[in-house]
């Protein structure tokens, strides 16, 4: 249950809030705010742009729709830099999000980035490579693709 979109993002920016909020309390506030992903709706938050209850529920929403996302996919964690990545990326995988300097997230079609974690550990063995427990390729161009098509929710 924890693992459906609907679920685990809006309690993901409910912890956010929380921490928000515990800084607020002892006196501290952002300067500025940065937020990737669904991290916008607590970054959104933080800025004072939107309240708890709309950040909630537009997390809420936000993992309600990726029911209509009709083509899975799948991420990964790759324990890679974005230039010592690069070379093992093909069509249908993409870099995602970079996570730090040595750490990357890909995603795309399930079968590529499988292939993808393969590669990449037999030239790199002691690399970690990690899959989310997710099906939805967050990010890629196909889940772009489809999430911005018309989502019916009644």
């Amino acid at each position: 249950m924890i693992g459906k979109a609907e679920i685990s993002q809006p309690l993901c920016t409910a912890v956010q809030i929380a921490l928000v909020n515990l800084l607020r309390s002892w006196g501290l506030s952002p300067a500025s705010v940065v937020g990737h992903s669904s991290g916008e709706i607590a970054g959104a938050y933080a800025a004072g742009a939107l309240t708890r209850d709309v950040a909630i529920k537009l997390a809420y929403l936000r993992g309600f729709v990726t029911k209509c996302v009709k083509q899975r996919g799948a991420m990964a964690v790759i324990g890679l830099g974005r230039y010592a990545a690069e070379s093992f990326l093909v069509p249908g995988v993409v870099i995602a999000c970079e996570n730090s300097g040595s750490s990357i997230t890909i995603s795309g079609d399930e079968d590529i980035v499988q292939n993808t974690m393969k590669i990449i550990n037999i030239y790199n063995p002691e690399t970690l490579t990690r899959k989310l427990k997710l099906d939805v390729a967050y990010h890629s161009r196909k889940f772009h693709r489809t999430a911005t098509r018309f989502c019916y929710l009644g």
